[in-house]
């Protein structure tokens, strides 16, 4: 007999039977001014990638920080997903 509270050996073997799934988001660009720029430095230029939106000015910036595998599409969405905001996101490739 299993201890109170405890899963039964079936219930247990149902729970790891289950797939797992997952959806990739991606943010359309319509609506905004979005791509890869060059940012000016004090000893060159660093690529970025920035989005915003198309219409309007003044736009409150958000630095969008890279993971460890640099400036992915997925970096590229959050830029998308935070200019649809209102933002102008800009995510420097900060390794280049």
């Amino acid at each position: 007999m299993a201890p109170s509270g405890c899963l039964s050996t079936p219930r247990r073997a149902r729970l790891r039977a289950s797939p797992v799934t997952a959806q990739t988001i991606t943010t359309s660009a319509e609506g905004l001014v979005a791509g890869e720029v060059k940012v000016p430095t004090k000893d060159g230029m660093i690529p970025a990638y920035r989005a915003m939106p198309a219409t309007g000015g003044n736009f409150p910036v958000v630095l969008v920080i890279q993971e460890i595998f640099g400036v992915n599409e997925h970096i590229r969405d959050v830029c998308r997903r935070i200019a649809k905001s209102g933002f102008f996101a800009i995510a420097p490739e900060l390794y280049a």
